[in-house]
């Protein structure tokens, strides 16, 4: 599945965050708007995903973030910002290269990582997440 089609098959969640055990994370694409209202009005840690339609290792973590099985890292809402549709974004939070992280604690920028980490790197940033 290209990233396009995971970005369009994203939805906003229902309630924010939700916390269901088991579930797959909470993902949605974000445009800049949505990126700085997510920032400023989150209650909980989340994740921020940039990510571009060419990049292959952008699709294997998203397929890794999708199939974690530590409830640390299911449980932190996910957005997807496709760096060709939102440069001004990618530039803002220093992105060089695809897929990066971003763990985001009281609207700021806590911990960043770059490339398609394995599932114990994830894990390492969802218990970040959950000190938070």
């Amino acid at each position: 599945m290209s990233i396009a089609e995971a970005a369009g098959m994203l939805a906003a969640p229902a309630s924010y965050p939700p916390r269901i055990e088991h579930m797959q994370p909470q993902r949605r694409h974000l445009d800049s708007e949505a990126f700085e209202r997510q920032r400023e009005e989150a209650q909980a840690p989340w994740l921020a995903v940039f990510v571009a339609d060419w990049c292959q290792p952008c699709e294997t973590l998203l397929s890794r973030l999708s199939s974690a099985s530590q409830e640390s890292i299911r449980a932190l809402p996910v957005a997807v910002v496709d760096i060709d549709r939102e440069p001004a974004l990618a530039e803002r939070y220093g992105v060089k290269g695809t897929p990066t992280l971003i763990l985001f604690v009281d609207g700021e920028p806590r911990l960043t990582r770059v490339g398609a980490l394995s599932e114990q790197q994830l894990l390492q940033i969802g218990e970040e997440g959950a000190r938070h």
